[in-house]
């Protein structure tokens, strides 16, 4: 999800701006509003945006001055220009301030979100390099997937699933994540892995709390529970029940004495 500033001297425009991104269900987590470069700067101090959106004709810093101030600062790499001014003056010197677009008033919508949703592509790609490098072994995870032969967006989803397995996971936060649609994913998952998403949680918890029972640990059960992400451990004796043939304490008590 993005990080958002944006800039602009005229309230009308900045909120309508605003309201354009919230209602096009842009993938924005927070956006922060300045009415000049000067307010721009100060509150970049405590935020940092993934893209800042700016005007050009401001008064007494312009737009470009900002991104030059903000990018020597390394506050924000990444800008938009707005403006209502289609001079070929001011495109020669936001191509040399390296600006990702320059968009002219009045907004085009599609063209906004378009630029918008491949930037938050390309941040999550950049995230999932990062993922990639420091994640567990795949074969270390839920045994009988192959996770080779998954796509990306499938592996995105895995590992998100298994970052969070101890919290509250849906599936609509899911298809937030990885910016498809629930039912896009639901079918895309269950194609590639054989699994529903409920079907793989379950069975990824389930082998994190396997762990814990044989390993060191002393944790009572009702306690491993909760380490695993179930908040009911008559949930979790139901479903680990299900999937392994035997309750937790018959698993402990059986694999302990091997």
């Amino acid at each position: 999800m993005l990080n958002l500033m944006i800039v602009d001297d005229e309230p009308f425009m900045l909120k309508g701006l605003i309201n354009i991104i919230e209602k096009g269900q842009t993938p924005c987590s927070q956006i922060v509003s300045a009415y000049d470069g000067f307010d721009a700067l100060e509150k970049l101090e405590n935020f940092r945006p993934d893209l800042l959106i700016t005007d050009i004709q401001m008064p007494e810093m312009n737009g470009l001055e900002l991104i030059r101030k903000v990018r020597e600062r390394g506050l924000c790499n990444r800008f938009i220009i707005l403006t209502g001014y289609d001079d070929p003056t001011y495109l020669h010197q936001a191509i040399r301030c390296r600006v990702i677009d320059y968009l002219l008033k009045p907004i085009n919508k599609a063209e906004l979100y378009d630029v918008m949703t491949n930037l938050s592509l390309e941040l999550l790609e950049s995230e999932d390099e990062v993922t990639s490098r420091a994640s567990l072994d795949w074969e270390e995870n839920v045994p009988g997937v192959d996770y080779d032969q998954m796509s990306k967006n499938v592996k995105k989803i895995i590992r998100h699933i298994e970052t969070h397995y101890r919290e509250n996971i849906s599936l609509d936060q899911i298809a937030e994540h990885v910016y498809l649609h629930p039912n896009y994913i639901s079918s895309l998952f269950r194609k590639e892995t054989g699994l529903t998403l409920i079907n793989y949680l379950h069975l990824y918890r389930i082998k994190k709390a396997k762990l814990l029972m044989l390993g060191d640990s002393m944790d009572s059960l009702h306690r491993i529970s909760e380490q695993v992400g179930y908040e009911s451990v008559r949930h979790f004796f139901s479903v680990f029940k299900k999937y392994c043939g035997l309750t937790p304490s018959e698993y402990r008590q059986h694999y302990k004495m091997h």
